[in-house]
């Protein structure tokens, strides 16, 4: 078996038959895919069956609602593939991705993760791609071949990947690699670091034909906002300790844990000066995730900022 295709899906039968045509129209022949059922309560069931009646490659697995992560780990232990698909039930792979990326792994045996260009589509225009998930064709895909340093240099400053780009060897995952359960967002970021400070190699297939294609729902970005942020804060304390804890030199872990404290202070301070000033919800979010003086010194700041801004009281 060359690939598994991993699709975690949640009440997402809107999208989930245009995602498994994507999978049926593979060049590849050689995969297996695994819907992940994670509780639907709409018809993701019966158009499973529907599909897998269609083509016995296609898998179907129920379990009570675990969550996004829960579920994508579900689908790696049953996972048969040499090879890692990573797919969101709304998302798109190009017709040529798995066989190019299948090729480029086998023809480079050194690196244990290609990752390709990703685009971006409103949810009701797919046939319209953007380079950005603002739909702004504002490049955000770097190029980067390597491993370690490298690569978690990059991956600090942001996520720089979509978690369809990836097609990944599943032995590198034999190490404890998975999806964390704990958290509610950024759970493709925090694999991706894993498999960075693990020392996986990285690598950009610079092949036109070779995509993934991201469905952006209309008003998703602005409702969710704060939670991203809330989520990367965790994220970044989380990467502090796994910095030190990596096998890194001494001078490469002082050089990641200042850059990545730079972008938890920056970030710290955006979502005070820009979030809910009177907000007791808010406010003690970040207070959890930081200190009661530094939540204060920041909430000073706000104040004078907004009312600088916003002429808020």
């Amino acid at each position: 078996m060359n690939v598994s295709v991993i699709i975690p899906s949640y009440n997402y039968a809107a999208y989930l038959g245009e995602c498994l045509d994507s999978v049926l129209h593979q060049t590849c022949q050689d995969w297996e895919a695994w819907i992940i059922d994670d509780g639907s309560t709409d018809h993701t069931r019966a158009l499973a069956l529907t599909y897998q009646q269609k083509d016995p490659r296609i898998k179907y697995y129920f379990q009570e609602n675990k969550g996004l992560s829960n579920a994508r780990n579900t689908g790696l232990s049953l996972s048969k593939g040499e090879f890692i698909q990573f797919l969101d039930a709304d998302d798109l792979l190009s017709k040529d991705k798995l066989s190019l990326q299948v090729a480029h792994l086998r023809q480079n045996p050194d690196v244990s993760i290609s990752y390709c260009q990703s685009w971006y589509f409103a949810s009701n225009l797919p046939d319209v791609c953007y380079e950005d998930l603002l739909l702004k064709n504002n490049s955000s895909h770097p190029i980067l071949n390597g491993k370690e340093f490298e690569i978690l240099q990059a991956l600090i400053k942001r996520n720089f990947t979509t978690v369809s780009s990836p097609l990944t060897r599943k032995s590198i995952l034999q190490e404890g690699i998975n999806f964390p359960e704990t958290v509610s967002n950024s759970e493709d970021w925090y694999f991706w670091l894993q498999c960075a400070l693990q020392g996986s190699p990285f690598q950009f297939l610079p092949n036109a034909l070779a995509f993934t294609k991201i469905r952006v729902h209309e008003g998703s970005m602005s409702q969710q906002k704060l939670q991203m942020y809330y989520g990367e804060l965790q994220l970044r304390h989380w990467l502090t300790a796994q910095i030190n804890q990596s096998s890194l030199s001494q001078k490469e872990k002082e050089y990641l844990g200042i850059l990545n404290q730079v972008k938890e202070e920056k970030l710290f301070e955006h979502v005070m000066l820009t979030g809910p000033l009177w907000d007791l919800t808010h406010l003690k979010k970040m207070y959890q995730l930081s200190d009661f003086l530094r939540v204060c010194k920041y909430h000073k700041l706000a104040r004078k900022h907004q009312q600088a801004t916003f002429g808020a009281n």
